[in-house]
């Protein structure tokens, strides 16, 4: 499943945009949003994220 972003805890910091290697997340009226098919649901995202906001089930 691609990456899922809890909108209620992300700041808009953009970590989550600069370690995804799919150029997968976006900025949406201050919030990240992904793209689901272009996530590869590598984690790299979740790892960056300094709010826990991103979660990835595989």
């Amino acid at each position: 499943m691609p990456a899922v972003i809890d909108a209620s805890k992300c700041d808009g910091c953009g970590a989550c945009i600069e370690a995804c290697k799919g150029d997968a997340i976006s900025l949406n009226g201050g919030v990240a949003v992904v793209d689901e098919d272009a996530c590869m649901e590598c984690g790299a995202c979740v790892r960056a994220c300094p709010n826990n906001a991103i979660s990835v089930e595989w």
